[in-house]
């Protein structure tokens, strides 16, 4: 019994004299009590060495503290600012938007309201929703296009013999293809949506059907046909020359005004060019998707008077494109200044470098990848 509590005391003893320098102020050269064992004190560890016959510290070594590193913050996004050479898919339409939106909030009212003439069969809900969108194509276009004369037809399912009638009268029929009557056209569509717009006897017209109701894409119809009006007024018989600029620029406001203010976030108008990128005669697509430069801007310079309803569909889509681009980067009132010139200019290449400085082959080069980034919205 003796024997095992004189080795409990010991071991004891053994581990009491490792852990004593272990948390002991030392000095270099002073002694210490068994080899290998360690101390830091004053940001140095001191190790138990023998030297000669004698156990001292070391003169020690600085320890060092361990760092967390810490990671680099990330860089912050570089913005690349919209530009000819930077047609971002979703800073582009809003650029435009905004460009618009700023003209429709600073324009008063128009001193002026068109003559209209209404069938019977037409609600006053209906032509008062219609004239709304109307109004703001009215008013964004007053400063440069105000005639003294402007009327509107408007009709619908159940007044196809007023229509023909009022036509005979008047004289609407040379606003139809050749050989088409009112009563025909109105047949054509069921519910009946379509308009046409001219000049008669110098007097602006356009006739709308307004078979559905004022909602979805049929809200872009007035202010497109009134865009023609303004097109033919300020820029003159010119105007007709140049399909992409005349169809598509009025697309392009037709959906602008037509949808706004309800389409801030531009979904309706990804919608409509969907819609009217799947009625694209199969040879344009075929052109479009091909994603070939020279098939491109082939197509683009084909986009001229022809009579053929492929021309102006496809100016539609591509011509609205064209124009939002333009109004993106130079503005509306660039724009004016491009359908001005076409009083005196009916060169698509000549247009474009007199008004912003490059000419066709630059412009659709430029164009061709914002367009085919539309194909498959």
């Amino acid at each position: 019994m003796k024997k095992i509590i004189s080795i409990l005391i010991i071991s004891s003893l053994f581990f009491i004299q490792q852990d004593i320098p272990a948390n002991a102020a030392v000095k270099a050269g002073e002694a210490c009590k068994k080899a290998g064992i360690t101390s830091v004190t004053s940001g140095k560890k001191f190790t138990c060495i023998k030297s000669g016959k004698k156990l001292v510290w070391n003169k020690g070594v600085s320890k060092s503290i361990a760092t967390v590193p810490v990671p680099a913050p990330a860089p912050a996004p570089v913005e690349i600012p919209v530009s000819i050479d930077n047609l971002d898919l979703k800073q582009v339409p809003l650029n435009a938007f905004k460009n618009i939106e700023q003209e429709i909030k600073t324009r008063p009212r128009a001193n002026f309201t068109p003559n209209l003439i209404v069938g019977a069969s037409v609600t006053q809900a209906r032509k008062e929703a219609e004239m709304a969108g109307l109004n703001r194509a009215i008013d964004l276009w007053a400063p440069y296009f105000q005639p003294d004369k402007f009327q509107v037809v408007y009709a619908t399912d159940g007044d196809e013999d007023w229509l023909e009638n009022k036509s005979t009268e008047i004289g609407w029929s040379s606003m139809l293809p050749p050989g088409q009557t009112w009563r025909m056209r109105m047949k054509m569509y069921s519910p009946c949506a379509f308009a046409y717009a001219s000049s008669l006897n110098n007097v602006p017209t356009f006739v709308q059907c307004l078979g559905r109701p004022y909602s979805g894409y049929d809200r872009q119809t007035g202010p497109h046909e009134y865009t023609h009006l303004f097109q033919m007024g300020y820029g003159g018989r010119n105007a007709y020359m140049l399909p992409w600029y005349m169809e598509g620029s009025a697309s392009y406001f037709g959906w602008t005004l037509g949808f706004y203010p309800t389409d801030s976030n531009l979904n309706e108008r990804s919608s409509w060019l969907s819609s009217m990128y799947r009625n694209l005669p199969a040879e344009a697509k075929t052109d479009f998707e091909s994603r070939n430069m020279e098939k491109f801007k082939s197509r683009m310079k084909m986009l001229t008077p022809s009579g053929v309803q492929s021309v102006a569909t496809t100016s539609y889509w591509v011509g609205g494109l064209a124009t939002e681009v333009l109004v993106a980067l130079y503005g509306f009132d660039k724009f004016v200044e491009f359908t001005k010139n076409i009083q005196t200019n009916s060169n698509m290449s000549s247009l474009l470098m007199q008004t912003y400085g490059f000419d066709e082959d630059y412009f659709y080069e430029k164009l061709a990848p914002y367009v085919w980034g539309q194909i498959f919205k």
